[in-house]
């Protein structure tokens, strides 16, 4: 016999959080609990405002409807649904049938978002690596600020290496200043800029011209061009499953990128600490040799049913969590 439980959260953020120019006071989400026999399987729904083409009220519709779906033996078509409730059916439906690994590594790697000594502290901790890698938001600030900060971290930390995420903020000008301004060995261990400017072409050609290596993350969901996609000059595709879809269709984005030489990066969208930890489970899985971006749990002020090995928020449990839909055929 089938069941199903379907749960509505709301994590508080601890700190001040903007997406799209508004303030995110707390996180709200899904949590679907699949159970069949004596195996169970759960998955977080948690379409992110400003970004996701869905919203809570819509996620929620749907996920009924296919969880009422699932529970009649009817087939789900996951590429049907909105990315969030593909993603979140997905992985508890992997979960049920034990095709999602356990094991994960809890790698992360740290943001700075402006403060570069808050950064520098993190980096010191005793879970240094031989070769620590951290990401920089760029863009928000003047060049010339942007410039020193990522100096300034490159020359304090020899081993160092740096993701910078410019979210369409810079100019072809400004992206020019910006790179040009870098000594070539700092160049050399920028691993990669994602977005840098507002129309995907003309980041493009600023990499063809400038040698940098770029990264697509919203280009890869608001266009089909192939081309522009899968260029040459594009190195890293950065991948958020909550906003892309379900298990197999970000399985598929992983495996085009091999082939295609490009780096795929799994990455956060604000999920609660048990998205986390499946995405760290699906990173360890499909993509062990990178460290995912998932370095967003510090913003909640709990963690929700399963933990982060290290993280000091408290836990909230499941069950305590409102129950807006059960069914039990």
């Amino acid at each position: 016999m089938r069941q199903a439980r379907i749960y509505h959260y709301r994590l508080p953020i601890q700190s001040g959080v903007f997406l799209r120019d508004k303030r995110l006071a707390e996180r709200e989400g899904l949590v679907v609990e699949l159970s069949e026999g004596a195996r169970r399987g759960w998955g977080e729904i948690a379409p992110l405002p400003g970004f996701s083409q869905e919203n809570l009220a819509q996620a929620r519709h749907a996920l009924i409807a296919a969880t009422a779906a699932w529970c009649d033996h009817r087939h789900v078509a996951m590429t049907q649904l909105p990315p969030s409730v593909a993603w979140g059916m997905s992985v508890a439906q992997a979960e049920l049938d034990q095709k999602l690994p356990t094991e994960a590594t809890f790698a992360t790697v740290p943001v700075c978002t402006g403060d570069p000594d808050a950064l520098l502290q993190a980096l010191s901790g005793p879970s240094q690596t031989p070769s620590p890698q951290a990401k920089v938001k760029v863009g928000e600030y003047e060049v010339a600020r942007d410039r020193l900060m990522v100096t300034t971290l490159l020359e304090a930390i020899p081993t160092l290496t740096l993701r910078l995420d410019a979210n369409r903020r810079w100019r072809p000008e400004q992206l020019s200043q910006f790179w040009q301004g870098l000594s070539e060995a700092h160049q050399q261990r920028i691993s990669w800029i994602e977005e840098p400017c507002a129309d995907p072409l003309q980041s493009l050609s600023c990499a063809q011209q400038l040698s940098f290596p770029l990264a697509w993350d919203e280009t890869l969901r608001d266009h089909d061009d192939s081309e522009l996609i899968e260029s040459e000059y594009v190195s890293v595709w950065v991948l958020k499953p909550t906003l892309m879809g379900d298990l197999a269709s970000l399985t598929s984005w992983v495996d085009s990128a091999e082939m295609l030489g490009k780096q795929a990066v799994i990455s956060a969208a604000l999920e609660s600490s048990l998205g986390l930890t499946q995405l760290s489970r699906f990173a360890t899985w499909l993509t062990p040799d990178v460290v995912p971006g998932l370095d967003t749990l510090s913003i909640f002020a709990h963690q929700l049913d399963r933990t982060w090995p290290g993280a000091p928020q408290p836990l909230a449990p499941l069950h305590d969590q409102p129950l807006i839909w059960v069914n039990t055929l």
